[in-house]
């Protein structure tokens, strides 16, 4: 690797070459799935000498090199960070909510008056820079007017069909798997080594609000880095650290679909609108437990119309998320393997609720292992079932 590969960028390459999901790596390192994240992203400083000694042998790259790298970041932050961090913080919050050329003024005035050498300012200035590029594009989509949800300024997505995205999600597959495919399909390591431009990374500050019943009320986002660079795919820190089974899988859809807003819709907007840096994010309300009370099957389910940018955009985003974790060879090979059967005919009854019980029963494949689909794909029951009846495995005696 370089010499000038930061810390965090040092760490997420030797990740990525060791082959590590981030939710893997940091289960072995002994630390949240977010805190790595955030130290990949560079947002925190160097962690102590035994998670170091534990990344060298993790990722088997050399200790003393590791060591020095984080030294160096960490004089670095030290020399910025220490005695003005209080100020930082106050500064933030008087200039997070003022015009971009108000702030601009304030970073000349308060720089001004601080006595530091010049490189300690230029790292304050760059820290602030990046603070506030990040609160203010959180609001930039909606303050650019438009009635087509998040993204607004009229731009439209391509058209692709359900063939074109299952065709996509299996590129992306082969990829990173080759012909082989592991199941369940581990999605951190795909985000990691398909693409190093996208980073994945978790936070607890991307929802406006929580829920009654305490849920984050916004699961992910995409969106640009301040500079441009890269893309960020942003988990709820609730998500990513989830140790329970319906918390992990819904992490996992929710990363799915957002690494098809990173591939696809971010580098459209960016290219149509290149002085603009657009952050998505969206509210998966439907997937929240506040809304899971319930069988879904039980809910008044109409046919969503499509009739915005918008929701063309998460339709493509939920198809390549369903493709990418619920590849559909593999449902079908499961499902024969399962039941003996590659579909099933409802003559009474909802085949919703009949193809969410298949989904949950638990049967034994041909190595012995018991086990039901929602565990084999690692999903939840719902998509699990959506899929089912998708790809007309389970219908109704009326489907055509």
């Amino acid at each position: 690797m370089d010499s000038s590969t930061t810390f965090g960028s040092y760490i997420n390459e030797a990740r990525v070459k060791s082959q590590r999901g981030l939710r893997e790596a940091a289960r072995l390192l002994g630390i949240s799935p977010s805190y790595l994240s955030r130290l990949e992203a560079g947002d925190f400083p160097p962690p102590s000498p035994t998670v170091l000694r534990k990344m060298a042998r993790l990722y088997q790259t050399d200790w003393f090199e590791l060591l020095e790298r984080a030294q160096e970041r960490g004089t670095k932050a030290m020399a910025a960070d220490t005695d003005t961090a209080p100020l930082l913080q106050a500064f933030y919050r008087l200039a997070k909510d003022q015009t971009p050329e108000m702030q601009e003024k304030m970073f000349e005035g308060a720089l001004g008056a601080i006595q530091l050498p010049d490189d300690q300012k230029k790292a304050l200035l760059d820290q602030l820079r990046q603070m506030l590029a990040r609160a203010n594009s959180r609001d930039l989509p909606r303050r650019a007017i438009g009635n087509d949800g998040l993204y607004a300024m009229d731009i439209k997505p391509r058209f692709l069909s359900r063939l074109c995205l299952k065709e996509m999600a299996w590129a992306v597959l082969t990829k990173v798997f080759g012909t082989e495919t592991p199941l369940p399909v581990p999605l951190d390591r795909i985000v990691s080594e398909y693409d190093k431009d996208i980073l994945l990374t978790g936070r607890d500050d991307i929802e406006p609000a929580r829920l009654r019943d305490g849920s984050p009320s916004v699961l992910g986002l995409s969106r640009w880095s301040p500079d441009g660079k890269r893309r960020e795919l942003v988990v709820h820190q609730d998500l990513l650290d989830a140790e329970d089974k319906p918390g992990r899988r819904r992490a996992n859809f929710t990363i799915a679909h957002e690494l098809f807003h990173c591939i696809e819709h971010l580098p459209l907007v960016q290219a149509r609108c290149p002085d603009v840096s657009l952050t998505r994010s969206v509210s998966f309300v439907s997937l929240s437990s506040a809304m899971l009370r319930g069988p879904w099957y039980e809910k008044t389910l109409r046919k969503r119309s499509l009739s915005t940018n918008e929701d063309w955009r998460e339709w493509q985003a939920n198809q390549f998320a369903a493709e990418l974790l619920m590849p559909e060879d593999a449902v079908r090979e499961a499902v024969q393997q399962s039941f003996g059967e590659e579909s099933f005919v409802v003559p009474d009854g909802d085949p919703r609720q009949f193809a969410d019980e298949i989904a949950r029963i638990e049967c034994q494949d041909e190595l012995g292992n018991t086990m039901s689909l929602t565990e084999r794909f690692d999903v939840n029951a719902q998509p699990m079932a959506i899929r089912l009846l998708s790809l007309g495995i389970v219908k109704g005696i009326n489907a055509s």
